[in-house]
């Protein structure tokens, strides 16, 4: 009986603990412990920059004088697409597995930067970059859960 696969990548057969076959081998125990601990740094700087959005924006909106400033939501978005991205690098992966989870978190870092952008013309098109990506990583992920053996 197959099971369900427990993250997006679970369902590829080819992953294994040490590397995938063919694949990329995580080497350098200082640097895995470097990127694994940016990516724990990063993790933390986002969910706390998120809380921190939104608990500004509920004061704007209940008391707008209060506050004349907002703190941009691009701080969470390029934080969290650091802490993944840096994970990605410490994870034994297939290059496929590799290049996917990594265009995610530059996925999420263009998505934040966009909102620094000030060519208001160049926006849109780094709009249709993020976008892009996010399909890709999805249509891998659907692709590989269509072509899954059904019991």
């Amino acid at each position: 009986m197959d099971e369900i696969p427990r993250t997006p990548f679970d369902d590829y057969a080819s992953r294994n603990l040490n590397g995938a076959r063919g694949g990329r081998r995580v080497r350098g125990v200082r640097m895995q412990t470097l990127l694994r601990g940016a990516s724990a740094v990063s993790f933390i700087l986002a969910i706390t920059s998120a809380c921190a959005v939104i608990a500004l924006d509920c004061i704007h909106v209940f008391g707008p004088d209060l506050l004349p400033w907002r703190l941009k939501s691009a701080f969470p978005l390029i934080l969290i697409g650091i802490a993944y991205g840096c994970l990605q690098f410490t994870m034994p992966r297939s290059w496929k597995e590799f290049l996917l989870g990594l265009s995610v978190g530059v996925a999420f870092i263009l998505w934040g930067a966009e909102q620094f952008v000030p060519i208001p013309a160049l926006v849109p098109l780094i709009d249709d970059v993020v976008v892009f990506l996010f399909v890709l990583d999805l249509s891998v992920v659907i692709s590989g859960s269509l072509k899954a053996k059904r019991h």
